[in-house]
């Protein structure tokens, strides 16, 4: 008997047990392969010296049962009959090769084979860079390497064996019929309609459907004359019904999702998530008795070309996201997680209207609400229904599509509230008696007139059912603050202190910002220009920008003296960004965001001598938003505009543009097709190549902690757990101390417990306390050595922290996601 090493489930041969790595664990890349047998710990990088290393335990060197293979009938009679199609048993099963591995099913090998076949070009098509085109060569090129190659090979020996009378007629029949099986194994999947027909056959691929939204006039040439003809104008939806059915469909997502409600809802002392929010709160009590998710909805326009080249604008498309706020968190990020459910050309969006454009969209919505999906699973068998939660964009895009003034120079730029625009330059304080309602909105509508309204067309999504307009449209974080206010600040502060006070230079920032460890951080900010800083223009993407802001004190925090006033107003930002950024808002916090947007305008206004832009405004909202809607971060537009990345890596990759949309919603959908075809999600822990870890100290740690002597524990140079990695050497927060001080600890080594549990053996640091001139906690490494074990899951934070070292030698960590 082997047993897995990542399901601890055994097995009767070391084949059946890489068969169940194939099927039943596809999503570890096999960095190594680690020994589960009897408290063995050591790993290999290789599949064969793993192979050779279980040969060597003791149950190999059990009796054989097992036909031998110098008895080539009785080898042949074992594994087949007569008719081919066999029955060989395996001890797992799911309905497509995945899921609980304790029950025995038998699986047909005609069909095992079409489900390697398929889970193979499935991920070939998965693939942003591989042009479906490439996928047709690929399967020429095996069946070729089949057919010619391999069967041939077979073939002719088995005919040769036979002709010298070393094997029987019976035998040279089976072989000879397995052989046909194996040429013809590419049957199902020749050409792209066969390939898609077996995907839609088994439920995994979900086509898009062409919507016809209108005609435009096309020129082509007939009998040597140029005319105009009339053509159709489409968009591609695809069903979100289906989308979602196939979804929690999936192996525990369900059960994830409604025990992380569960949670939620049984959780009244801080908000983390939507549906604590007060809208969704009051919402909740139209559905008694039914089960239902809210989703969000963003819409953008992208450029799937070249932005600056010479078709710009041809190809700018418009893009419809829907997204599960309920889901837990590490999911909800993924951006396979985010579905695509509308694409059309931008341009057709303005001509045709936004009643046209969103009219799927809409009717889908109201099915899900009214009608709900049928699930059938171990956890929920039922009616699921769903609910428009919020509607999600940046400014312009969310303006756009629910009929407000796209312009922020005009008379009423904000869409929460009345504020004029001279008004709005100076406003530091939120007026609630200028905020929007419903029954206002429609005297604005009969009025038709945008310059006294702001409001330029009825919008859209009051179709939907129970739709409110001013409490379903959410704010963005990213857009607003990081491109935004953020920008504007850290370009007055930076150009402040280079020309004005001269405390620095830009060489000597450039150089700091150049050389400063920024740790687990992936998007470092890049270095600024004179031209740039003398406009006061920080040119930084959104997560460069969070970067920046978030260590600038660390970076250059030393050249500004204490007293500095117009310091204030760069720890006022950081202070806002965090509340702002945080997974866990109290309810004071929300007061506290209100105080601090405040001041920061006061102090902009103050020291910039300029007015303020309407993002200035439009934070004046986000405290009560907050209350609405839980923590701004959780639906900001960071990780919908990251999965435009794919829809523009298909289109570099093909050269059609003939019907670009059709083209990137296929991709798309094959993209699902791919996750839906493996039945589960990729799993929560991975980990890097192990370490050697000797019996003693692990006996030592699982006596510590008090674990099963009889689980495995390995050592590991990193792990991901649901999308963090983990390093040596990385600062984790344990605890929050009663003075509201964190209690940092620092990783030595990683281990894994029973293929599922991460523990790091850590060193407590010591607090010296919180320096608020560089925002950052000062912190000492004890002179002895004060080990400690601690579970992942036991820490307050999971985000891991950075450490720098400042000139003077002083030790600071910053918290990247305070509580």
């Amino acid at each position: 008997m082997v047993t897995c090493f990542l399901c601890n489930q055994t097995f009767d041969s070391i084949k059946i047990l890489f068969n169940h790595f194939n099927f039943f664990h596809p999503e570890q890349k096999f960095d190594s392969y680690f020994c589960a047998e009897n408290n063995c710990s050591r790993s290999f990088s290789l599949k064969n010296s793993f192979r050779k290393h279980l040969l060597k335990h003791t149950y190999e060197s059990q009796p054989c049962t097992a036909p031998q293979l110098n008895d080539t009938n009785s080898f042949i009679d074992a594994i087949t009959n007569t008719n081919v199609i066999t029955e060989v048993g395996y001890t797992h099963s799911n309905s497509e090769f995945n899921g609980n591995c304790k029950d025995n099913l038998t699986i047909d090998p005609v069909e095992l084979l079409n489900h390697s076949i398929s889970c193979f070009l499935a991920s070939l098509y998965a693939n942003p860079i591989i042009p479906r085109n490439a996928v047709q060569v690929v399967v020429d090129g095996l069946e070729k390497v089949i057919v010619e190659g391999f069967s041939a090979y077979i073939e002719n020996y088995i005919k040769k064996m036979l002709s010298e009378k070393k094997i029987s007629s019976e035998c040279f029949t089976v072989v000879d019929n397995i052989t046909s099986v194996i040429k013809n194994a590419l049957g199902n999947f020749k050409t792209e309609h066969k390939r898609f027909n077996f995907f839609a056959e088994k439920g995994t691929y979900i086509e898009p459907k062409e919507v016809v939204i209108g005609q435009r006039l096309n020129k082509i040439i007939k009998n040597g004359v140029s005319i105009l003809e009339p053509i159709n104008c489409s968009q591609q939806f695809i069903p979100l019904s289906k989308v979602l059915k196939q979804f929690f469909s999936l192996e525990n997502i369900l059960g994830e999702t409604l025990e992380n409600m569960t949670n939620l809802m049984s959780n009244k002392s801080v908000l983390g998530n939507f549906i604590q929010g007060t809208f969704w709160q009051s919402r909740i009590k139209k559905f008694e008795g039914k089960t239902v998710l809210p989703l969000f909805l963003f819409f953008d326009d992208f450029e799937s070309g070249n932005v600056l080249g010479s078709h710009s604008g041809i190809h700018k498309l418009g893009a419809v996201y829907v997204s599960l706020p309920c889901i837990p968190l590490h999911r909800s990020s993924m951006l396979s997680n985010i579905f695509l459910t509308l694409l059309f050309h931008s341009s057709d969006r303005v001509e045709f209207g936004n009643n046209v454009i969103f009219k799927p969209v809409i009717d889908e919505l109201n099915f899900l609400q009214n009608v709900g999906i049928e699930i059938d699973t171990s956890v929920f068998k039922g009616t699921l229904y769903f609910d428009l939660g919020l509607i999600l964009g940046d400014n312009l895009g969310l303006h756009s599509i629910i009929g407000f003034v796209e312009s922020f120079s005009s008379n009423f730029p904000c869409r929460i509230c009345n504020i004029r625009k001279e008004n709005l330059r100076v406003q530091c304080y939120e007026d609630e008696s200028l905020l929007r309602t419903i029954d206002q909105y429609y005297i604005h509508l009969n009025e038709n007139n945008v310059s006294t309204t702001g409001i330029k067309e009825k919008c859209v999504w009051l179709d939907v059912n129970n739709f409110s307009l001013y409490d379903q449209v959410g704010v963005d974080v990213m857009h607003d603050v990081l491109e935004g206010c953020a920008k504007y600040i850290m370009g007055f502060i930076i150009y402040y202190y280079i020309n004005e006070l001269k405390l620095f230079s830009l060489q000597v920032f450039n150089e700091r910002l150049f050389g400063f460890d920024f740790g687990p951080e992936r998007n470092k900010p890049c270095a600024l220009t004179m031209e740039h800083v003398s406009q006061g223009n920080v040119r930084q993407s959104a997560s460069e920008m969070l970067i920046l802001v978030r260590y600038f004190g660390l970076i250059i925090g030393d050249f500004i003296p204490a007293e500095e006033p117009v310091w204030a107003l760069y720890i006022l930002l950081r202070k806002v960004i965090d509340i702002m950024l945080s997974s866990l808002v109290e309810e004071q916090s929300t007061f506290l965001l209100k105080t601090l947007v405040e001041e920061l305008n006061e102090l902009y206004l103050k020291y910039s001598k300029k007015s303020l832009k309407p993002k200035f405004h439009f934070l004046l909202h986000y405290p009560s938003l907050i209350k609405k809607f839980g923590p701004v971060g959780n639906f900001w537009s960071m990780r919908f505009e990251a999965k435009h990345r794919i829809s523009k890596i298909a289109a570099r990759s093909s050269f059609n543009r003939r019907n670009i949309c059709l083209t990137l919603a296929i991709k798309h959908q094959l993209q699902l097709n791919d996750i839906f075809g493996k039945g589960k999600l990729c799993s929560n822990v991975v980990v890097g190549p192990c370490k050697s870890l000797c019996p003693m100290k692990s006996h030592a740690i699982k006596n510590e902690l008090n674990l099963d002597l009889d689980k495995s524990l390995i050592c590991v140079s990193w792990a991901t757990i649901e999308g963090i990695r983990y390093k040596i050497k990385h600062i984790l927060t344990q605890d929050i101390l009663e003075n509201n001080n964190y209690k940092f600890v620092s990783v030595n080594n990683i281990f894994l417990y029973d293929s599922n549990r991460i523990i790091f053996e850590c060193n407590s640091l010591l607090m010296v306390g919180f320096n608020e001139h560089v925002y950052s906690y000062e912190v000492i490494f004890p002179e002895t050595n004060n080990n400690c074990f601690i579970f992942q899951d036991s820490l307050v934070s999971p985000i891991p922290n950075n450490l720098n070292v400042t000139p003077d030698g002083t030790k600071f960590v910053t918290v990247r996601s305070p509580l």
